[in-house]
């Protein structure tokens, strides 16, 4: 499937993970005027209607593509399968999370906004909220230290040390040159960067073959968001096209 659609498919997916189904998911797609998710204030959801030009039949395939595909996967709750994301739709996900936190700083910054409580970030993901440091980090940007001062002074004290390094970082950039400042950053990345719980496999393109993907590897992001390399490390060493 295009990556755009599978990201559309996983954000709505978001709001309901483990206690709604493949129907729902639909019709939230759909943009479905269904009482039930109506009240769940599922209309709100961004993605509320991206397929409405289709039938509720040919959204549900796609879901069970997504499924069939492993960005997202069921479980039983009660006697019902609930959708659940997979480590590879997480992962997706867990990014487009840290992406959406910088740019709703870089709103508040440009219109003059302090939030008044940092509280919202507390008790999050960890690997989501890591993530965004390490986003915040990678901009080598100095107007988010307010901001990071903020947070720092109502979260757990492992997240504080991790907000404490972004902040000395942040002004020692000025000081860096790039070879230095790129060392730097690989540096953090070893502790902002974590695994999710289980593993994720991909299929190279050329070989066919299943693969180990590093979702701890830097090289994986940039300004553009989560990339997937398309063949294995062997035919990449290779030099396979």
């Amino acid at each position: 499937m295009p990556e755009p659609e599978i990201r559309v498919i996983l954000r709505a997916a978001d709001d309901i993970i483990a206690t709604g189904g493949r129907t729902l998911l639909s019709k939230i797609l759909k943009g479905s005027k269904d009482r039930k998710l109506l009240e769940l204030g599922l209309d709100r959801n961004p993605s509320y209607g991206f397929y409405k030009d289709l039938a509720l039949a040919e959204i549900m395939d796609k879901v069970n593509r997504m499924i069939a595909t492993g960005y997202l996967d069921t479980e039983k709750r009660g006697k019902l399968p609930m959708i659940v994301f997979s480590p590879l739709g997480w992962v997706i996900e867990r990014e487009r999370h840290a992406e959406e936190f910088l740019q709703e700083w870089d709103r508040w910054i440009e219109s003059e906004i302090t939030p008044i409580s940092m509280e919202y970030l507390k008790e999050r993901n960890r690997g989501m909220i890591l993530l965004f440091l390490y986003k915040i980090l990678c901009t080598g940007n100095t107007k988010y230290i307010p901001f990071l001062t903020l947070w720092e002074g109502i979260d757990f004290k492992k997240v504080q040390a991790e907000i404490r390094k972004v902040i000395d970082a942040l002004n020692r950039r000025r000081l860096m040159d790039d070879s230095d400042w790129e060392r730097l950053k690989r540096e953090r990345a070893q502790s902002l960067l974590i695994r999710v719980q289980d593993p994720i496999f991909l299929a190279c393109r050329k070989c066919g073959y299943p693969y180990l993907f590093d979702e701890t590897n830097p090289d994986h992001y940039s300004s553009e968001g989560l990339r997937f390399p398309e063949r294995c490390p062997r035919c990449t060493d290779n030099g396979q096209i």
